[in-house]
């Protein structure tokens, strides 16, 4: 605690403690000149990062969905019906947005690509949980 803080103090009108004065503008050149990124520019970049650190990736992503589809046609056969098949187009959209994916060198392309591949991969597991509740 300071002397000023006490009311009655003296240093200010009715006591009290004051804000500190206002800083002083910056000069016009100081200030960083860059654009600030977005959600979507980080995305780019971290995508764009684990693309170039793991070139692996993206065969393994590929056989995964070779086991999601096999594994839907193989249900078919064990439940003898063919509503296991209902998110397989989805899979086969998912394949196609990720070889797409792979050749790409712009950023906004492959976030573009791969948002597709994330989202038909999503979809179709959520069209498997779907089947699996309506053959329960």
């Amino acid at each position: 605690m300071t002397a000023d803080s006490f009311p009655g103090s003296g240093a200010a009108p009715g006591g009290g403690v004051q804000a500190p004065p206002p800083p002083a503008p910056e000069p016009a050149g100081t200030s960083p000149a860059g654009p600030v990124l977005g959600f979507r520019e980080l995305s780019e970049r971290v995508i764009a990062s684990v693309a170039d650190r793991y070139p692996w990736l993206n065969r393994v992503l590929m056989g995964m969905l070779a086991v999601f589809t096999g594994t839907c046609v193989v249900a078919v056969v064990a439940r003898l019906s063919p509503l296991p098949l209902i998110p397989v187009p989805l899979f086969v959209v998912a394949a196609y947005a990720l070889w797409r994916a792979h050749g790409v060198t712009a950023r906004r392309q492959l976030f573009n690509w791969v948002l597709l591949f994330a989202l038909a991969t999503m979809v179709g597991f959520w069209l498997i949980s779907v089947v699996g509740r309506w053959v329960e």
